[in-house]
Order: C-alpha cells, then structure tokens, then sequence
C-alpha cells in the first residue's frame, strides 16, 4: 500500500484548500486512477486537514497519481510534490493507523477524523474501487481505534477544533451571541453541541429552504434563521462561525460593508477548507478573523497532556499492525498451501526443518522450533 499526504503538518490552508475536492471530485479522481495501469485499489480521504491517497499498485505509480491530483487542483506536479509526504508498505499503513486514532492529527485524540475515515472507505468500498488488501487494512485500523478508545484515555478527554472554536467563541465577552452558518455538516453539527453548553452562548443557526429538518437543532431549542437573511442577523452577533463545504464564500466584504454600521468589536471563525469568509473583511473596524490555522497553537497544550496515552496508544498499534501483516501473508499464502501440503508428503521433516535453520534468523529459527515443540508435547 502507498499513501500521499497532503495536510496541515505540509501544507498551508491556500493549498489545502485547493485540494479540498467534493465527494463527486473524489469519486472522479479515483475512477481515472484505477483505470490506468498504475492503481488498483484506492481510497481518497478529504478533511478540512488533510487530502489523502491511499492505494494499492505499481511501485512508480506515484508520479501519475501526483500527476491527477495536481491536474484536478490546478496546482503544478513541483508544488504540489514540494508539499506533500510519502509513505509506503509498513509506513503507508502505520499512517493510515495513526489517522484513524487520531494520533496523527493536529488537536490529538479528536473523534471526527475516524468518521471520516470510513465515510472515505466506504465511499471507495460501495464503488468497488477497493479489494482485499485495503479492505483488510482499513478495517484493521478501525477495530485499532476502536480498541484505542476503550483501552487509553487518548480520547476521554477529547477536544476537537470544532470544540476550541466553541471555546474561543465562549470567551469572547460575559453575554455572547454567536451565528453559526453550516449546521448540515459534522463539525457545524459539533460546534452547536458544544456551544450550548456554554451558559453565557446563545446561538443561532442559519438554515437554507431546502435543508432538512435538524432534529438535534429542535431538541436543544436553537433559533434557526433563514441563510439568506444571514448578514441582516450578523449585525446583531458577537461572533460568526462558519463551517460549511460550500466552493464560494458565505460572507463576503462587499455584502458585510452594507450591513455593519458600527465599529463593535465582532469574531468571526472560519473552520471551512475552502474558506467560507473572505479574508478581506478584517478591513472592517472591530472585526477580527481566525480559520481553522489559528487552533494549530491552541491544540498543543491539549496534545502535550495526552503524551502518556499517545504512547499506550503505539503500542497498540505496533500490536495490531502485527497481527494484519500476518493476515495478509496468510492470505498471500493460501492459493499455494495445497501444493505445500502434496510437497511435504514426498519429503521428510529434516528437509524442511534444515530449510529454516539456513534462511531464517535465530530468532525466527527458535520461533519456529517452538512450534514444532508443540506438536512434540502432544504425543
């Protein structure tokens, strides 16, 4: 398996977000992957931290896949190759690992990036773009986290960036109104629930006409408004957060100039990648902008305290990981274990016990005598 990353450790958000593809895009790319004879299996994962390639083929396939994704972003084969890592065989699986578990990510230990691992997988899963291999692979990786989560406490005291930006709203002043603008999503659906349970919030969510119904919005009894409304409702906000996946900004300087007619000091928070608001709004006296770059800093003392679990968390993996690499060779195995076994009926024990001794090491060597010892004991 090989993996080509390109994240926050990387890359910075005016590159992410070209690269921020939709799932059709996703779909679109990997279809045109598999169909060369380069890939054979592949899974794109798309956050608002990382765009990710993992697949399964030739050994020089990476420049034809850098090649795609560097044509579907409009960015260059030089910057994009620039800004991305690489990984392959035992790297490229411990990666995809330490992304499910939330190692890997920038505030560690958050839940969402295994949601969207899956949804990843699965999307690649229900289109037959992947096979064996990934599939024992990626589901290996999702039993790990899930083990992670139960046996560490590297997510029992989660914090998400959509939980430090309801935070950072929180803090804001003693009475804060905040607009949020993208509630259909995971992490505007994250931000709500975590605003809520901050006593000094109250919030407002926009919703366009051909939304569904939120149930989790009427259960916690939030105010919802009409999304194209949303700048008349700005005006009377402390703090704006958007976090929508749409390819155009949700707010605009032009249209915000027309409608704040003070110089009331207001946050806006972006968590979108592409962004949702134009940088350019800070030139509008009182506003201050952060975007989802900002909570890189506020996340490092949340991982610095989860050090310990991180650690556990490794170890498990290393664990895991080792039970999957013997799946796999197994499974690699098993088409010739008929004609092993006829082999082994013509020739003696010796023959194959020699065998090991001259091309395994000693350690592999005791390993495998252990066994026979074994077969040894039951007589």
């Amino acid at each position: 398996m090989y993996c080509i990353s390109v994240s926050y450790k990387s890359a910075d958000i005016d590159l992410r977000k070209k690269l921020a593809f939709s799932e059709i895009a996703c779909n679109k790319i990997i279809y045109e992957l598999i169909k060369s004879k380069y890939v054979s299996e592949c899974v794109i994962l798309c956050t608002c931290n990382r765009t990710e390639v993992y697949y399964c083929g030739k050994n020089n396939a990476d420049k034809y896949v850098i090649g795609v994704l560097a044509k579907n972003s409009q960015v260059t084969e030089d910057m994009l190759s620039k800004n991305l890592l690489f990984f392959h065989g035992d790297n490229a699986i411990l990666h995809l690992f330490k992304v499910a578990c939330g190692i890997d990510s920038m505030v560690i230990g958050e839940d969402e990036i295994l949601g969207q691992t899956k949804t990843a997988y699965m999307r690649s899963k229900e289109n037959n773009f992947v096979s064996y291999e990934l599939n024992m692979i990626f589901q290996s990786a999702f039993a790990c986290a899930k083990k992670i989560k139960t046996e560490t406490a590297l997510s029992k005291t989660s914090v998400s960036v959509a939980t430090l930006a309801a935070n950072e709203a929180a803090k804001f002043g003693k009475s804060v109104s905040v607009l949020v603008i993208g509630a259909s999503g995971k992490t505007g659906a994250t931000v709500l629930k975590n605003l809520v349970s901050h006593k000094n919030v109250s919030v407002k969510v926009t919703l366009r006409h051909h939304n569904f119904c939120l149930n989790f919005i009427d259960d916690m009894g939030i105010c919802t408004v009409d999304y194209k409304k949303r700048y008349e409702y700005i005006q009377g906000a402390d703090c704006v957060i958007s976090a929508t996946s749409s390819p155009h900004y949700t707010i605009t300087l032009y249209d915000l100039k027309k409608h704040i007619t003070d110089d009331k000091k207001r946050l806006f928070i972006d968590l979108a990648v592409p962004p949702d608001i134009d940088a350019s709004i800070t030139e509008i006296n009182g506003i201050r902008l952060i975007n989802i770059d900002y909570f890189k800093r506020l996340a490092q003392d949340n991982n610095a305290l989860k050090a310990d679990s991180v650690y556990a968390a490794n170890e498990i993996i290393k664990e895991e990981i080792g039970s999957l690499k013997k799946d796999l060779i197994f499974h690699s195995f098993l088409p010739l274990l008929g004609g092993v076994k006829r082999a082994l009926e013509d020739k003696p024990l010796e023959e194959l016990i020699y065998r090991m001794k001259n091309n395994t090491s000693a350690k592999e060597f005791a390993a495998f005598i252990a066994i026979l010892k074994t077969f040894g004991d039951k007589e």
